[in-house]
């Protein structure tokens, strides 16, 4: 596993928040990031894309040129890169005070098309990696004053819905929020908070072309208005989870989709 990164600034301790997004090169992802480098935050973000990363880079410049934005080429199923991101937000800054799981695949399908690979690859990267990766960061996030973890979800995980078309996906997500929860009871001891985000449908590129399967399930399940949810709303979510106003919120999972879950 090659890993890059784009230098900056060394960060001093207290210079605002410290946050660790996964899969930040591209749709939710990129949403997240924007919004933590505009309240002021530095972020540390990843993705197996070095063309992806690359948009970003150009995207932000500056923030890259004064630290406020690391960007690392790296898969969050890789132990070893898991080891040299945590590596690397220790000597920026030993500690880290958010950390957002993002990063997720699902691949499409009937359902029982899906073969045992695919589950393997589904499950490693949506609820074994993020679980691996809250445990490496501990000891860092034990250094903040406010630590906060979000695991971004579905609203696939709460019910079998018919148009949540892949099983595996649902399965991991469904785990994901399980995980979300015991950490949740398992951390308030040490004051750190663990919650869910769990949108609708989001136009990213993890759709792919699937433009008619998007329209109808939209005009199916978000009741509330029969649109996409928008990147910026899932943010919006975000940076209130990670607030002092949501200092007494853990363990919940905070659906933002429209009404999808109600129908």
């Amino acid at each position: 596993m090659s890993t890059g990164c784009h230098q900056g600034a060394t960060f001093e301790t207290g210079q605002g928040r410290m946050v660790c997004i996964s899969g930040g090169a591209s749709g939710i992802g990129t949403g997240l990031v924007a919004a933590f480098l505009a309240a002021g935050d530095r972020v540390c973000t990843f993705g197996r894309s070095p063309e992806k990363l690359d948009l970003l880079r150009n995207r932000w410049p500056a923030a890259i040129a004064r630290g406020q934005l690391i960007l690392l080429t790296g898969d969050v199923t890789d132990a070893t890169f898991r080891d040299q991101l945590i590596r690397l937000i220790r000597e920026r800054g030993e500690r880290l005070d958010i950390l957002v799981n993002n990063a997720g695949i699902i691949r499409a399908s009937s359902g029982l098309e899906e073969s045992p690979e695919d589950w393997r690859l589904t499950l490693e990267t949506n609820l074994i990696a993020p679980y691996a990766l809250i445990q490496a960061s501990l000891p860092l996030m034990s250094k903040s004053p406010s630590p906060a973890i979000i695991n971004i979800s579905s609203v696939c995980a709460q019910q079998p819905f018919d148009t949540c078309t892949s099983m595996a996906y649902s399965a991991s997500k469904a785990g994901l929020d399980v995980m979300t929860r015991r950490l949740a009871l398992a951390l308030a001891p040490r004051g750190i908070r663990v919650n869910g985000l769990a949108p609708g449908v989001v136009v990213t590129d993890i759709w792919g072309e699937e433009t008619e399967l998007i329209a109808a399930t939209v005009a199916k399940r978000h009741v509330l208005h029969h649109r996409a949810i928008k990147v910026e709303e899932i943010a919006a979510a975000a940076l209130f989870l990670v607030s002092a106003e949501a200092g007494s919120i853990t363990g919940s999972i905070l659906n933002v989709d429209a009404g999808y879950t109600l129908g």
